[in-house]
Formats: C-alpha cells, structure tokens, sequence
C-alpha cells in the first residue's frame, strides 16, 4: 500500500492545485481545514466563512481503503474535498504506472545483463555463480542451485552456488526420496516459494531445514529438466513479485542447459520484455493501438530490404520498440488531446526524442539504441528535432524509423483525421524524398512493403 498520507502532503505542496482549491473555496463562500490524520493542519483554504471546531463537519479523505486525512468545514466544503479526492486518486494511479515501469526497468536490466554475460559460461559451475551475482541484486539470496534429473542413473545432480563472503561451487548427487522441494517442484511443474522451511518440513538442496526458499522448474518445450532453487539462511519473506520474476529467469537458465539456441532465445526474452514496457507506455493513448508493432515490423523489413545484418536488425528492431518511450514523460493533456495541437503543446510533444535519451542512457547496455530513438525525428534537409541534424548526420536506424514512424502515423485513424489509403502515404513519402527523408530509405521501404504482413 503507498503513503496516501505523505501523497497528500505532497499535493497541497503545488501552489498550481493551492490556489485552485481556493479560488474553488472562495467562489462557494466556504473556508475548509485540511488535516492529516493525527489532526494536524495541512492547508487553511478560502476565506468566505468562518466557523469553530465544534462547529465544523469533518469529511474523510480516503484512497483504496487508507485514510490520507480529512476536511473540516460546513457542508459548502463538500466540493473541495471532491476535487481533493479526484486529485489524490490520479497522482495514486500515477504512481502505480511509474511503480510498474520501474519493475519492467528492473526486469529488463536483468535480463540484459544474464544474455550479456552468460555468453562467457562455459559450463554449469559459471551459469551458477553468475546467476547468484546477479539476481542477488533483485532478490535476497545466499544460495543458487541447479537440479538436473540424470536420466541414466535416476539420481538428481546438484550445483549450488554460495555466497557467503566468498562465492563456492559444490556439486553433489541426491537421490529421489520424496523430500525435496525441488522434487516436488518438477514433479507438479509449478513455482514454490517456502519462506520458513522449519514449519513447512521441506529442506533445502544443502540439506538445511532452516530460512526461506523459493524452488522453479526448469523447462524446456514443456518438459521438466530439473529446478533451480534460491535459498536464505534465514527468513526472507519472498513475494509474489519475486517469484515471477525467478520464475523468468529460471525459463532463461533451462534454455542455456538444454543448449538450445540460448542466445537467441534469450535475446527474444529481452526483446519482449521491453516490448512490454513500450505496450504499457503505449496503452495511455487508445488512438494508437499497436503503433510500436507497426513501426518495428516496417523498420526491420526496410533494414532487411537494406541488406543489414542480424545484429544490425536486432538494435534497430530494439530501437524502434523504444523509439517513442519519453512519452511517458509528456503530460496526458498533450499526448491524448483529441485535437490539434496548439504550437506551445507541439514544443513539448517535441522534447519527447530527450525524455527518451534520458531514460534509456540510464539503463546499462541500452547504449546503443539512444541515437535511433533521440534523433527520429530528424530530417535529411536539417529542419528536423531535437538537434537539427541532416544528411549522413543522422544514423541510419534513425533514419529508418523516421520513415517507418511517419508511414504508420499517414496511415492511422485519429480522432480529428481519417488516415490515408497505403498508396497515397507511400507517394507522400516519395515526394518528401531528399528534404524530409532519405531517398533511399524510402525506396526500400516502398521494395519491402508489399512482402510485410501486419
């Protein structure tokens, strides 16, 4: 649950909402006391009625069942508290959308790191201690272990990895004797958490019957290859929040195990989790249904048409996944108006190539997306944002995501404009040829198009 209390003293803090509130207050002839819960004065607003204490109806201020803190006033004061109440459940949401971002940063950031560096693993002792490095970062750890079912002898191999001060490989054998959380776990092939191991009779991989765990399968094509287990000496409180994430991972773990394509399939775990997080940023504006699929499908057919490489196509598909992610940075009466923009709006709709540099350079290993995602909107004459590039200035993923972006946005139904036929968008691009685009991005595009099903 957030601190609706501390959201509330952190609104009447905006001198903007303030002065709304009086205004309101003054308009209606009706002053109001806003409190926190322990009756202290947050806020005295208007100045058209005075009361005493004893005098004063008293209206709570509730959010999702938690009190942030209430109102005294006569029952004129009713609507402040509305607007007070409307307020406090939007900057909640808010936070809720900013909460889940940050998770899906979490998530990404991991996911990155284990495709980057499970490249160096040769055997299972790497993918073990360098799975304890890492997801001890997210979840609280001190044990990682990796259950492999041996098929020819009917015995469960075992590789744990400790971190105790000093990280340790061990590597035993333990039969099936029904004991083990990780036999129960590949046996039902679903993900446990066990947070006190004293009360619920299981052990751990080392034999410890004290602390928390949590325990998942390993599978691969929908066959269980063992489980991995993470385990604390002492309680943890695992959440929910926790195992989905380990659950994940585990997926990621299996496929490098089996050996089967892991780097591609772990690339593709990275790329749909950060498709997620441009499909939640996305799902703000209902306008704009699967714009980012539009533009990453018409982005990689026209590198395709261009001859890049895979690597190449996989940062140019990652960069148009991401390429309008500093929206989320642009106000919702901006960015859903169903209208035209006036030019002071355009100016902050146009910062959003920034937000966007500013978001993904925090993110380690994002590095090389920032330029296609800050510089789509620039244009090959030099007219174009956020810094006036032109020609060979502009990068290519850039430029080609420039094209893709303004194809599917001619095409697009708005809510004051129907969108172009595909015809008439493609000649519109020809004829912005060499001052908007670049000639021959736009003749691959127009090569591709007809082989692209969307």
């Amino acid at each position: 649950m957030k601190n609706c209390r501390a959201i509330l003293k952190k609104l009447l803090e905006n001198k903007e909402f303030l002065k709304i509130l009086n205004d309101t207050a003054d308009a209606l002839g009706a002053g109001a006391l806003i409190l926190d819960v322990n009756g202290n004065i947050l806020a005295n607003i208007g100045h058209g009625e005075t009361y005493s204490e004893s005098e004063a109806d008293s209206f709570p201020l509730n959010i999702k069942g938690e009190q942030a803190g209430y109102v005294k006033g006569s029952k004129k004061a009713q609507a402040i508290v509305s607007i007070i109440a409307y307020m406090l459940a939007a900057e909640y949401d808010k936070r809720d959308l900013i909460d889940e971002v940050s998770n899906r940063y979490k998530e990404i950031n991991l996911f990155y790191d284990f495709t980057e560096k499970i490249l160096d693993c040769n055997n299972l002792n790497d993918i073990v201690l360098m799975t304890l490095s890492l997801i001890k970062n997210f979840i609280k750890t001190d044990t990682v272990s990796i259950m492999l079912r041996n098929e020819e002898t009917s015995w469960i191999d075992v590789i744990t990895a400790y971190d105790y001060g000093e990280k340790t490989v061990k590597k035993s054998i333990a039969a099936y004797n029904g004991e083990s959380i990780a036999e129960y776990v590949m046996m039902s092939g679903n993900a446990e958490i066990i947070n006190d191991l004293s009360l619920d009779g299981w052990t751990a991989p080392d034999g410890g019957k004290s602390g928390s765990m949590m325990c998942s399968p390993l599978k691969v094509r929908d066959k269980v290859i063992g489980a991995i287990c993470i385990a604390t000496e002492k309680i943890a409180e695992f959440t929910s929040s926790d195992l989905k994430l380990f659950a994940t991972l585990s997926h990621n773990v299996a496929v490098f195990v089996e050996n089967v394509s892991l780097y591609k399939d772990l690339k593709e775990v990275f790329l749909s989790t950060v498709y997620t997080l441009a499909e939640t940023i996305e799902m703000r504006d209902n306008y704009t249904g699967n714009h980012t699929k539009r533009v990453m499908e018409y982005s990689y057919a026209i590198g395709d048409a261009l001859g890049m490489k895979n690597d190449e196509l996989e940062i140019l598909r990652l960069s148009a996944i991401l390429h309008d992610i500093g929206k989320i940075g642009i106000r919702d009466s901006v960015l859903l108006k169903p209208s035209k923009l006036t030019d002071e709006e355009f100016a902050l709709m146009k910062k959003h190539p920034v937000l966007g540099e500013e978001i993904l350079k925090k993110i380690k290993g994002l590095e090389y997306v920032v330029p296609g995602v800050k510089h789509h909107h620039e244009r090959h004459d030099g007219k174009g944002y956020p810094d006036g590039l032109k020609g060979d200035e502009i990068e290519l993923n850039a430029k080609i995501i420039s094209v893709a972006d303004t194809f599917d946005a001619m095409t697009s139904d708005r809510p004051y404009r129907k969108g172009m036929d595909s015809k008439a968008a493609l000649d519109e691009l020809v004829r912005c040829s060499g001052t908007q685009f670049d000639e021959k991005i736009v003749n691959a595009f127009i090569k591709a198009y007809p082989h692209i099903d969307i």
